[in-house]
């Protein structure tokens, strides 16, 4: 359970009481959205002013809910901005954390997407390096099969070659013997022929 992650909406929690908080908020924010007609200017300001007076987000989760709705009501100029309740954040959260209007919510945006682009560009240089890396692992293994295969003809050969030396070694031997053996055969034969002609 202590490696389990504790991830809401993309956004990753130290604490498991912040990730209980942001879970409750999350289901919040999915009843609200399918109890209330958000196209409705008047219903998006009702929700929003009761949301930031009762203080009902403590975590990222609502706050950036809170920022969007926040962004709505400025977009459609249902109220004059200075009228409008600001987002109240709990001291762990810094202002900062969270864009006051659009504009800065586009720099923001506009930060992030350098960002993505800049880990884009590292991650093309990666996946080359690993390319690189494994044409490398390919090219010395079929190094090492072909030298491989060279040994083996190698050695292949070398056996044959004792082989022929050892078969020529035992011809000679044979012939050398199949010549003793006729000398003594024909000895044999001479000394009959001697021995008949005695006779």
């Amino acid at each position: 359970m202590a490696d389990e992650k504790r991830i809401v909406n993309g956004y990753e929690f130290a604490t498991q009481e912040d990730y209980e908080k942001a879970k409750q908020e999350a289901e919040s924010i999915v009843y609200i959205k399918a109890h209330t007609n958000l196209k409705d200017k008047q219903q998006v300001l009702k929700i929003y002013n009761k949301a930031s007076e009762n203080k009902m987000f403590h975590t990222v989760i609502g706050y950036d809910f809170m920022h969007q709705l926040y962004a709505y009501l400025i977009k459609n100029q249902v109220i004059e901005k200075e009228y409008i309740k600001t987002i109240p954040i709990d001291k762990s959260v810094t202002q900062k954390e969270l864009p006051e209007d659009v504009e800065s919510a586009n720099k923001l945006a506009e930060q992030y997407r350098v960002l993505y682009q800049d880990s884009k560009e590292k991650n093309k240089l990666h996946k080359i390096i690993i390319c690189f890396l494994g044409g490398l692992i390919v090219l010395m293994i079929v190094m090492v099969y072909f030298n491989y295969n060279t040994y083996d003809e190698n050695a292949v050969l070398d056996k044959y070659s004792a082989w022929e030396e050892q078969l020529k070694a035992r011809e000679d031997a044979l012939e050398k013997k199949e010549k003793q053996w006729k000398q003594q055969k024909e000895q044999e034969q001479d000394k009959q022929k001697e021995q008949k002609e005695s006779k």
